[in-house]
This record gives structure tokens, sequence and C-alpha cells, in this order.
């Protein structure tokens, strides 16, 4: 309450056109005290006096805090915040639980015990032998306003340190992945014996406890150009060290600062950094130039594989149980019953569209790629057409029915659209029950009184099958009590006048 009383004087006195230092010697307080409350609001200074507050409540807990940071050195503050939520129903925000803790640590001196990870030295590698590949993504400005996220592919020769990098503004697929490998080796001028990756969704679809499931495109890319594969596990810097500080690289020294303009354009100046900085300046490990390094290695390099430009190599999806297809991040579906006609098929992403194709590459159906994510699209050519099937029930009721109850029906399919299978189912059975012609009789009770509803026809059915039951005369009992009758009485000028009418 001292603190609010100050607080309010201040703000008073700053109302009235006082000076800050004038304050302070007025009320003779620190002038840091009054710098500290001079543009605070009144929902600020309530939240910094609750924080105080609950700051002295945990002080309460104080002990059993000290002891848990005490037996477990690298205990974190949301860890201790979770503890006295589960151990003693205390609700503290992290926030202030992280302050208290942190003032804990400083007066007690109980330093927060880090697990630092040792890191070997890796042997160098013989030339040609490995490739490391890693992806990369950063936004960048473009030209014309507005930003735009960028993704790329790097590769560098393990033992030259000679680097590939390739941009594009979408993310990778496999086919992507197939595309910028081809285009590395041919930059290299070979193929390496070994390729490096990360767990990634476009090239694994499984570590299968060591029997690595790879992509059915990335297979293909393994098989076409004979390389090994080593997986990396996680945190496991060690394995791609090399390109993983080939993507910082790219992010500080080629993309900082550097505007978009076009994809073409960002490559095309990324081969003239990969010339002039990247692979032809002196190396920090080495201490060799990697251009000069690769004149060597590249002789250790298998030959290219032959790869026709009009190639596209094609993806394969699984056919989900609800009829569609993931492609990047989307549902897209497919002719209902493909399902339970084929389980697989092939697909090819081109100019903004997604064709889907059997596995003989026979056409299935097309859909415009979404730039979303998430999100289902869906042609309705492949809903189950549940029209169709309500008119061919229609159809065969009315059939049923000699054609008589057209109108009926029709008006019937119109205003309980919702529940139109039901409806024609009721008469359906109702036909299967009764007479046909009773059946047309009661609908032509309902047409004419406007009552259309298959539940109707029903009970006017239900009630024709009634017994007529006889209804008895029940004399009306005569009572013995007497009434008492009043006249109307009128003055006798009324009698002279009808007298004198007539």
């Amino acid at each position: 309450m001292k603190d609010y009383t100050v607080y309010t004087k201040i703000q008073q006195l700053k109302e009235l056109g006082f000076k800050p230092s004038n304050v302070a010697s007025q009320l003779g307080i620190h002038r840091n005290t009054v710098k500290k409350y001079w543009d605070m609001d009144v929902d600020d200074f309530q939240e910094i006096t609750r924080a105080i507050h609950r700051i002295k409540i945990l002080s309460d807990y104080q002990g059993i805090i000290l002891k848990w940071l005490t037996e477990y050195p690298c205990m974190s503050a949301a860890q201790v915040c979770d503890w006295l939520k589960e151990y003693y129903q205390a609700s503290f925000s992290e926030r202030t639980v992280s302050r208290y803790v942190k003032e804990l640590r400083n007066a007690y001196g109980l330093k927060k015990h880090i697990v630092k990870r040792d890191y070997e030295s890796v042997d160098e590698l013989p030339p040609g032998q490995q490739v490391q590949l890693d992806f990369g993504e950063m936004m960048m400005p473009k030209i014309d306003g507005g930003s735009i996220r960028v993704r790329f592919a790097a590769f560098v020769l393990a033992h030259s340190r000679y680097k590939y990098v390739q941009f594009q503004d979408r993310p990778f697929t496999a086919v992507d992945l197939v595309r910028v490998c081809h285009d590395c080796f041919q930059y290299f001028g070979g193929i390496p014996h070994e390729l490096v990756i990360d767990q990634d969704h476009i090239m694994t679809v499984s570590e299968n406890s060591g029997d690595i499931v790879h992509t059915y495109e990335f297979e293909k890319l393994r098989q076409e150009c004979k390389f090994t594969v080593y997986l990396c596990r996680k945190s496991d810097p060690e394995s791609k060290g090399k390109v993983e500080n080939v993507v910082k690289y790219v992010k500080g020294n080629f993309l900082s600062n550097r505007y978009f303009a076009d994809e073409s354009i960002l490559n095309s100046c990324c081969l003239d950094w990969l010339s002039r900085t990247a692979n032809s300046k002196i190396h920090g490990t080495t201490k060799k130039i990697p251009e000069e390094v690769f004149k060597s290695e590249c002789e250790h390099l298998r030959p290219l594989t032959y790869l026709s430009a009009e190639t596209t190599p094609y993806l394969m999806r699984i056919v989900r149980k609800d009829n569609t297809i993931i492609y990047d991040s989307n549902r897209y579906s497919v002719p209902l019953g493909t399902y339970n006609a084929q389980g697989e098929v092939q697909i090819e992403a081109k100019d903004g569209v997604l064709k889907i194709m059997t596995v003989f590459g026979e056409p299935i159906c097309e859909h415009t790629i979404s730039a979303g994510r998430g999100l289902l699209i869906k042609n309705t050519n492949h809903c189950r057409c549940k029209d169709d099937t309500i008119s061919k029930m229609k159809e065969e009721i009315n059939e049923l029915l000699n054609y008589e109850a057209s109108q009926f029906l029709d008006i019937l399919h119109e205003e309980k659209a919702r529940y139109a299978r039901d409806q024609f189912g009721l008469i359906r059975s109702l036909c299967d029950r009764y007479d046909i012609e009773k059946v047309l009789r009661a609908i032509s009770f309902c047409t004419s009184n406007s009552l259309y509803g298959a539940t109707y026809v029903r009970d006017f059915l239900a009630h024709m099958e009634l017994p007529i039951q006889e209804i008895k005369s029940n004399p009306i009992p005569v009572s013995d009590k007497k009434y008492h009758i009043t006249t109307q009485k009128r003055p006798l000028d009324v009698y002279a006048k009808v007298g004198e009418m007539n």
C-alpha cells in the first residue's frame, strides 16, 4: 500500500507540471524511484505489484526449492514450477518462478550444472569418398516489397570442402531432391561413393532398426547412381558438421542483406559466389583452397550416369482409406473406389498441376497444387453422388405406384430433402405392407389436404385398418332439480307502441 501511495503522489505532481527532480525533492525519495514510476500506468503498476506479491508467496517454498536445487544441480526453473504444481498444487507462472530461482542461485551460490558434450576431431576422408547434404531456409526481402522464404540444398565434398548450392522458392520434394542431386554431380563432374544425409522425410521413410527404408524417388536415385547412404542420427554434428557449417556460411556470407528478384537470378548469382568466394578462399580448418584441392579429388569421383533432360522422375503415393493421397502436406482426392481398386498411384507435379495416374501411367485425375498446408483439395466429382441414389429410389417407388403419385413424391423430395431417403424408405415399406390401391388412396388424401410426409400416409393407413365401432347413444339423465327462471320486465309504454304499430 505504501508503494501505491508513492506512485499516486508522483502521478499527481506530474499532472501539476512538476519535473522529476522537483518531485523527488518534495517527496523525499530517490530520483530513480521517481523515474521508475514516472511513465508507468495503473495496469503496469498493478502487474508489478502482483509479481512482487507472488515472489513473496514463493518464499514460503524456499526450503524445498533450495533442497531440489542442491540435490539436482541441473534442475531448470520450468521443472521447479512443474514440481510445485505437482506436489503442492501451487499455481505460479514460469516467469515468476524463473526470477525467484535465479535469485536463490545467486544468493546461495548454486550454479546450474550443465552437462557439456565432448567433441572429438574427425579423421580426414580420402578423395572422392563422401559428399554431405543438408537443407536450409531464410527469409529474404523482395525487390518489389515484402519478403519471401527461400529454401536451398547445400552439398560439400568432405575431402576438399568443395561446395555446391541450389535455391528454390518452395519446399523441397523428393522430385526436387533427385533433380538437385543430378545438378550437383554434374557440377562436380562425377559421383562420390557415399552420401551423408539427415533424417528427412523426402529421403527416408523409416530407419527400420538399421535397415533403412528410402522413399521411392530417392531409392531410384541411389540405385541409378550406385552410391551408399549414411543416415545421421539425431544430434550428431560430427557426422555432417562440414555441411552444417556450409549452411551457416551461405546464410551469413551470401544471403544476408541480399534482395530476391527471381529464383533463376538467385541461382546464377550463387554460382558466381561459389566460384568467386566459397570455393576460392582458404578454408579455415584445412588452410587450403577448396578449388585447388578439388582438381585432384575430381579424378577419384565415379563417372556420371546418363539422365535424359526429358526424363521426369515420378512419385508414388499410397491411396488412403478415405480415397485421398498426401502431397506436400495436403490431401488430394481421387475418385471414389480408387482405394479398393488399387492401393498405390503415380503422381507428377508440373507447372502447378498435380497429375494422378495409375502405376502404369494411365490418367486418373488432376488437381491444381495448393500453396497451403494441411488442406483437403477435393473434386466434387469424387464424392458419392447421393442425389442420384435418392432419385433412383423415388423413380422405383413411382413405378411401384403406377406413376399416380408423381406430384406427391416430387414435393416430398423438395420439402424434405434432408430426410428424403428416410421418407422414400418408409413409403416403400408401406407399399410392401399394404395394397397399392390403399396406399394411393392415402396419398390422395394427404395431397388434397397438403399433408406432405410419409408419416401422414402411414397414419392414414393405420387409421383405415381400425375396426369401425358403433356409437351408442346414452339417454340424457333428467334431474329433479327445480330451476328458477326470471323473466325480463319492460315498461308498459313499450307494449303500447307495439299496439299502435299493429
